[in-house]
């Protein structure tokens, strides 16, 4: 019997160490932002105004801006937003 409540609370704190490493790793990343909410002017593209007007927030606007912009023409579109994949962080 008592290997059996030692197991049990084994695996509790298996379970709730879990959840929280999986919660702690998806807060640490900022949600990506809407393209809607980007584009002030709704013309369907993202100036460089328009994304420097959102800090972002790591790095400088300028790099992160022509990061994205994949085909360097100087606007965002929303299909280079979408597919942009920020770089990871290093812990």
């Amino acid at each position: 019997m008592k290997n059996l409540s030692s197991l049990a609370v084994i695996t509790l704190l298996s379970v709730a160490f879990s959840a929280n490493v999986a919660a702690k790793s998806d807060s640490e990343r900022p949600p990506k932002p809407d393209f809607s909410t980007i584009d002030a002017d709704g013309d369907g593209v993202i100036s460089f105004e328009e994304f420097s007007a959102k800090k972002p927030p790591h790095g400088d606007a300028q790099t992160i801006f022509d990061e994205i912009d994949s085909d360097g023409n100087g606007e965002i579109t929303e299909q280079e937003l979408s597919d942009h994949k920020p770089p990871r962080r290093e812990r």
